[in-house]
């Protein structure tokens, strides 16, 4: 998550420059003596950003999860001002109110399109989101590779030049539009790519595309819109050019479908949590 120091508990830290931790055991008020609000506190170059958690409640409920609700470290009026809390716990992960919003935004600039906050927008990024969390754990443990900072790099730099002429203040602008900046994006092209990588190890191999199933779709779908219009022998030789594009298509639609009932699967399996109801939708 962006602009964020680090989780506490079981979570990663993120890459804080000079960062410094500090804990400390606060009472809440209203609760006994052995109930206390634990504070984590990660100070980075410029800001602090204070975390607050509720460990009784938290610890009972999301056993690996020691974070609830990230609170900004600058009062306002004498209090701080809640920035992030989380939305939806999936099994040891979590994601957050910024990380819907910025996925719905990082959409919208890649589709040149308005970013929609809706409610019904929101949930479809949810879910989005959930795919992309139970997919990182599965990479996770089976150790699958990830594109390394070099390469993620490159696919902004070719991004960049695609979309903007290699001119990075025009993107850089065009992000910061969508309240982005290029980090994001490079992150979110990493992602791209990570997904792809565990598509084509994890599902492609095993999917099987045969000649009855290359004719089927040559004549569904080619011949049905140049019928009359060729001759056999024309057709003929049109469908072995078009044959590896054939295969193609069919082998990534057959992946897909097959990554589309792992994620169900585990969507069973998985704990998943809604902290906000609205965003849980229809379950498939």
């Amino acid at each position: 998550m962006r602009g964020m120091s680090g989780y506490v508990g079981s979570l990663p830290l993120a890459d804080a420059r000079g960062s410094v931790t500090a804990a400390k055991s606060a009472r809440a008020p209203g609760r006994s003596p052995d109930q206390r609000l634990e504070r984590s506190v990660t100070f980075s170059e410029d800001k602090a950003w204070p975390v607050y958690c509720d460990l009784p409640t938290a610890q009972k409920r999301w056993p690996h999860i020691a974070l609830c609700v990230f609170l900004l470290g600058v009062p306002v009026a004498g209090r701080a001002v809640i920035v992030d809390r989380v939305a939806i716990a999936v099994g040891d992960k979590i994601i957050t109110d910024s990380e819907i919003d910025q996925r719905i935004r990082l959409t919208a600039f890649q589709n040149k399109e308005k970013a929609d906050l809706s409610p019904a927008s929101r949930r479809k990024a949810a879910q989005q989101l959930v795919d992309q969390k139970l997919i990182e754990r599965e990479m996770d443990v089976g150790r699958y590779p990830r594109l390394e900072a070099v390469g993620r790099k490159t696919l902004l730099t070719d991004y960049e030049k695609t979309g903007y002429k290699s001119d990075l203040v025009a993107m850089t602008e065009a992000l910061a539009a969508y309240g982005l900046t290029p980090r994001d994006l490079e992150d979110d092209l990493g992602r791209q790519s990570d997904l792809l990588t565990f598509l084509n190890l994890r599902f492609r191999p095993a999917v099987q595309v045969t000649d009855q199933d290359i004719q089927k779709y040559y004549d569904e779908n080619v011949l049905k819109d140049a019928a009359g219009k060729t001759a056999e022998k024309a057709q003929a030789g049109a469908l072995n050019e078009m044959r590896a594009a054939i295969e193609q298509k069919l082998t990534g639609e057959r992946a897909d479908h097959e990554l589309d009932l792992w994620l169900q699967d585990q969507r069973k399996r998985t704990r998943i949590e809604y902290l906000e109801k609205d965003l849980q939708g229809d379950q498939k």
